[in-house]
């Protein structure tokens, strides 16, 4: 794969470390980096990008030229100097012609120095609408419906670095304006909201979810949306809140939507009370999208045989898959991007029959497919017949669930 900033290229003998440091992130967000690291080695320092959630090696800086672009990060992030023997956090906001990219720095000590990572969060590319994010018509549609209820639970499920919080987000900004106040828990706060009142968790001073969850519940919230349910005491509280006249949005890793049910019980959450306080459960994966300059159809693969499932939501009359063949767009890689592919699911009477009697995951699953929702599995293959993703990114990802 070619190099989206390359070292040996960028970075000569007399070059300046701020000069250098505004090269690095102006070529990191034009090609749609998510994260720049800066490891340090026993001699130098490697750059490497984080591209489509797969890691780049760029090129080894000098280990002198290193120090003072960390320190130069460090300040411009408002990070003290003097302390590198902690984990430090800072952020910092650029400005690129009309585009406003915040960056989040975390440094933390290693036995060769200090490794640096800078999130990268672009307004532009970041936060999408609902229909944005890949959802199926039907799958739309669903979500649609759920967050138009008044209150319940709805849970957003996958593992990290999935596109969770991007999905929250959207729902949070089709809430936004109807006379309801939204106040949210996260960690960290990614991204300014117009009219949601945002807080974050602090683990420093003791400040975690269930302590924010109790203390907002008393700030006559109509929405409230929870990072992360991560222990019972934010398990039973969200729940409750659910059932007490709010709309509770939340995330968890289950890896399956059924699962995120499982997850909950297991958590201590009474079956009755989340029986009657689910409203839905979305889950979510992110796969590799192929890139539009150089995609190219795989003729051998006109004959495939159809599940009866997947025909009708075929975007084309056509069968067949596609591949990226690699140019300067994609660096090489045959990919641009990634899109989502959900699970999708409202609880009937039989889902909640099995809530209650605390059934397993495989027997939700098993209603979802006879209510002709799509799993994960089957949103996968749609999505590489639909010439969006490949086949190989569909079993990469999908074994690991």
């Amino acid at each position: 794969m070619q190099p989206v900033f390359n070292v040996s290229e960028g970075v000569g003998p007399d070059a300046d470390p701020i000069l250098v440091w505004e090269a690095i992130v102006s070529r990191a967000i034009e090609a749609r980096v998510s994260d720049i690291h800066v490891l340090s080695l026993r001699s130098g320092a490697e750059l490497a990008f984080r591209l489509d959630g797969e890691m780049l090696r760029q090129g080894v800086l000098a280990e002198d030229f290193a120090r003072r672009m960390i320190s130069h990060v460090k300040t411009m992030a408002d990070i003290d100097l003097g302390e590198s023997r902690r984990p430090t956090e800072g952020r910092m906001r650029i400005d690129m012609g009309e585009r406003s990219v915040d960056l989040r720095v975390s440094a933390v000590p290693t036995i060769h120095g200090q490794d640096l990572v800078v999130r990268i969060f672009d307004r532009t590319i970041s936060l999408l609408d609902l229909g944005e994010l890949g959802l199926l018509d039907d799958q739309l549609e669903i979500l649609e419906d759920m967050i138009q209820r008044p209150h319940g639970l709805i849970l957003v499920s996958g593992p990290t670095g999935s596109g969770k919080t991007t999905t929250l987000y959207a729902m949070l900004r089709r809430l936004t304006g109807a006379g309801r106040k939204i106040l949210t828990i996260e960690n960290p706060v990614e991204y300014d909201l117009d009219g949601v009142n945002q807080t974050q968790v602090n683990p420093k001073i003791g400040v975690n979810f269930s302590m924010m969850l109790t203390a907002i519940l008393r700030q006559d919230p109509d929405i409230i949306m929870v990072g992360e349910i991560r222990d019972e005491e934010t398990a039973v509280t969200a729940v409750r809140a659910a059932t007490t006249g709010h709309l509770v949005l939340a995330t968890t890793h289950a890896i399956r939507a059924s699962r995120a049910v499982e997850t909950l019980l297991s958590l201590g959450v009474h079956p009755y009370f989340l029986a009657i306080a689910l409203r839905g459960v979305i889950a979510q994966v992110l796969v590799k999208t192929i890139c539009p300059k150089c995609k190219q159809a795989l003729p051998e693969t006109a004959d495939m045989v159809i599940d009866d499932v997947l025909r009708p939501r075929l975007l084309r009359p056509t069968v067949g898959l596609y591949q990226g063949t690699g140019c300067d767009r994609c660096f090489g890689s045959g990919y641009a991007g990634r899109q989502g592919i959900f699970e999708v699911f409202t609880p009937d009477d039989a889902i909640k029959q099995l809530i209650l009697s605390r059934c397993p995951a495989t027997d939700i699953e098993e209603v979802m497919r006879s209510r002709g929702l799509l799993t994960l599995d089957q949103a996968g293959k749609l999505a590489a017949l639909n010439g969006q993703t490949t086949m190989e990114e569909v079993i990469d990802i999908l074994p690991l669930l």
